[in-house]
């Protein structure tokens, strides 16, 4: 059946967690975009923190074709905010001392890597650990409008790492020095999602899920795609959307090795930002001030180490958004975290106005 048909059978539906339709403000808010969007396929919304420390979420629309209907623990692809989980795995790390943040990488990544590169001008003697997390590397992005060209041409490929790196040499030139620009670059996290593996022996996702307690963290509906079988406990991932384009069966290694790779709910997603925050993942809290300082950043760009800054109605928050319609903010100030995903990521505007505005008003008038 056509994706309009099950548009229209979820006008109805407004869910939390799977439970029928309330009338808190929560709800009332999502209801909103609903409305004003109805052409949407789904949209899910998870907060927790400030006076409703066990969360709460709320959600429109279908998972899948089939009907089943979309709720705040849905998993999905979440890209780039896999960042955020391979920057703190690698100062985890870092902590530990098995990792430098200030060292050259051209000790510290494949010599294939390092080959590639290098013939390219890109400077691994100079290059550190702290650029590529801060994308200040000179190093553009891969997966640039060529690269989802590729995409298109073949949504089935497995890409290897070696393939995207070999991608932007052969695509792109440095961008300036290290340090002197700022340049979001998928490939710069590609290379520490390998350093983590060179030094823990161990695959990406495996270190990952350890170094950040992700079971301590009941982060049971997250799990890294291809290399990780979701538990039977875990719900099947929504599809998503680009436009009238069902997305969902486009090889997962597009976007894979540390730039993307993570599936997760809006929950489990909000979940981990907060525990983040709240000193439930590092060792020692210095870690994370150094995490949302990033001395040596250049001005005025707004990104830290593997996440965002801003302003939401005067407090300062942190952020990250994924290609595929996903957006994560904390504000210290509320200890309030929220998550979401618009399942057509030609909407992402939308979600993102409803975050800001639950981000804005007082959680627990909203959720109570």
């Amino acid at each position: 059946m056509p994706r309009q048909f099950f548009l229209v059978l979820s006008a109805l539906f407004v869910m939390a967690c799977g439970q029928q339709a309330d009338t808190t403000p929560l709800h009332a808010s999502v209801q909103e975009v609903q409305s004003a969007h109805p052409e949407l396929p789904g949209l899910a919304v998870w907060v927790e923190g400030g006076e409703m420390a066990a969360g709460a979420g709320a959600a429109f629309g279908h998972a899948d074709p089939d009907g089943r209907v979309l709720n705040a623990q849905t998993p999905v692809r979440i890209a780039s905010n896999t960042k955020t989980y391979v920057a703190a795995a690698y100062l985890r790390l870092w902590e530990e001392g098995l990792l430098p943040l200030d060292e050259p990488i051209n000790g510290m990544i494949d010599p294939e890597f390092d080959r590639l590169l290098s013939a390219d001008g890109y400077r691994t003697d100079l290059i550190t650990p702290r650029h590529l997390l801060m994308h200040n590397a000179g190093m553009p992005d891969h997966a640039d409008d060529t690269y989802v060209a590729a995409v298109f041409e073949d949504t089935q490929r497995q890409w290897t790492r070696a393939d995207q790196v070999e991608f932007l040499t052969a695509n792109h030139d440095p961008i300036g020095g290290p340090g002197e620009r700022f340049v979001y670059s998928d490939t710069g996290y590609i290379l520490l999602g390998r350093m983590i593996e060179r030094v823990t022996g161990e695959p990406l996702s495996a270190a990952v899920r350890r170094l950040l307690r992700f079971d301590a963290l009941g982060l049971d509906q997250t799990w890294w795609e291809q290399a990780e079988q979701a538990g039977a406990e875990v719900q099947p991932r929504a599809h998503q959307y680009l436009g009238d384009m069902d997305t969902t069966g486009f090889n997962g290694s597009l976007d894979l090795y540390g730039g993307g790779g993570l599936i997760a709910s809006p929950r489990d997603l909000a979940r981990f930002w907060r525990a983040l925050f709240r000193g439930e993942v590092f060792a020692d809290a210095a870690t994370l001030n150094l995490m949302i300082e990033a001395p040596g950043q250049v001005a005025p760009e707004r990104y830290r180490l593997g996440v965002f800054i801003e302003t939401i109605d005067g407090a300062t928050a942190y952020s990250h958004s994924g290609f595929w319609g996903t957006y994560a903010v904390y504000i210290p100030e509320r200890d309030l975290a929220i998550a979401a995903v618009v399942l057509d990521q030609s909407e992402f505007g939308a979600m993102r106005a409803l975050v800001h505005e639950l981000a804005a008003d007082d959680p627990g008038s909203r959720v109570d």
